[in-house]
């Protein structure tokens, strides 16, 4: 399986216009019990609510996932400002007469907390995309440090919203799919360190909530939309799915109370495997019906976003998640 196959990718940001707050009730400070069985809802058609007075940022915008969320945001949402942070300072993809696009010059392996929270005052939502490159910072700087710099930057600025994309498999270091990835710079164990600094950091922060998202393996098909996408939490079961699916459930997370505070994965429904089989299976294309994998109870399906987020279970607050066994 390649490198990309559980992964997300780039780098950093700036900002105008302040959204009045909306209160968030902390919802890490009470978690609710798991459902039985796979869990699908069906209700009224849903679509992302931010309107023409927010401002999101997205960390890593010159990535391929970082990309698929500025795109989003630009396509599917009334977001008034879309700010696409890279190290470079240039955003060259998409519509390019669309104003409310702005790219800004941020750099998560080198600045600091400070810095950040000066590029971040004003947002509603920062979406961090970035990853490890060679151009770009090893995985110690972007995956762990440059998660615990914006998290801290996010705290700082008021930031309503902190959206991370991190990895299926993350918080198993005994699994395949980590024991391979990890190979890469250690980035599956810097992931899940930056993981769970952000979960103590976020510890009794009324108002303000982070969700950090899963993965599988990452495709570059064309989305399938919400009614193809499964969640799930407790981080034994993955699949595959596109980066522009990826990119629509960061982004749609944002608004969404049930998402605060939680960390899920994603994949599609008929590619779900355990983490045992998932590289195998990814990189066959393998898919799964129905009852042909072990139900954790805590599948979310849904035919809209909405009913997608729906009972996600929030994280034990500030507690860790790393997995027990041997890592680089």
């Amino acid at each position: 399986m390649s490198a990309t196959m559980m992964m997300s990718a780039t780098t950093t940001t700036t900002v105008v216009g302040r959204h009045a707050s909306r209160s968030l009730a902390r919802r890490g400070a009470v978690r609710r019990s798991a459902r039985p069985t796979t869990t699908t809802t069906t209700t009224r058609a849903s679509a992302s609510v931010l309107d023409e007075a927010d401002t999101v940022v997205v960390v890593g915008a010159n990535g391929k996932t970082g990309a698929a969320c500025v795109e989003y945001l630009r396509a599917n949402t009334a977001c008034g400002t879309i700010v696409a942070g890279t190290r470079q300072g240039t955003y060259a993809k998409g519509d390019a007469s669309d104003g409310r696009v702005r790219a800004t010059t941020v750099n998560v392996a080198e600045a600091s907390a400070a810095e950040l929270a000066n590029a971040f005052r004003g947002a509603k939502a920062v979406i961090f995309a970035a990853s490890q490159s060679q151009s770009g910072g090893d995985a110690a700087k972007v995956d762990r440090d440059g998660v615990i710099s914006c998290a801290k930057a996010c705290l700082r600025a008021d930031v309503e919203r902190f959206v991370i994309v991190s990895s299926g498999a993350v918080s198993k270091p005994a699994s395949p799919v980590y024991i391979f990835l990890n190979l890469f710079g250690g980035i599956m164990r810097n992931k899940i360190l930056g993981e769970d600094a952000v979960r103590a950091l976020y510890f009794d922060r009324p108002g303000r909530a982070y969700t950090v998202v899963r993965p599988g393996g990452l495709t570059e098909d064309p989305a399938r939309g919400v009614s193809a996408v499964e969640l799930n939490q407790g981080d034994t079961t993955s699949g595959r799915i596109s980066r522009n699916d990826v990119a629509a459930i960061c982004v749609e997370s944002i608004t969404r109370e049930d998402a605060a505070n939680a960390t899920f994965e994603c994949y599609y429904r008929d590619s779900a495997k355990p983490l045992g089989e998932v590289g195998l299976s990814n990189m066959m294309k393998s898919t799964s019906a129905d009852g042909e994998v072990t139900q954790t109870g805590k599948e979310r399906r849904g035919d809209n976003w909405d009913a997608l987020f729906a009972g996600l279970i929030a994280d034990a607050p500030g507690a860790k998640q790393q997995g027990e066994g041997f890592t680089l």
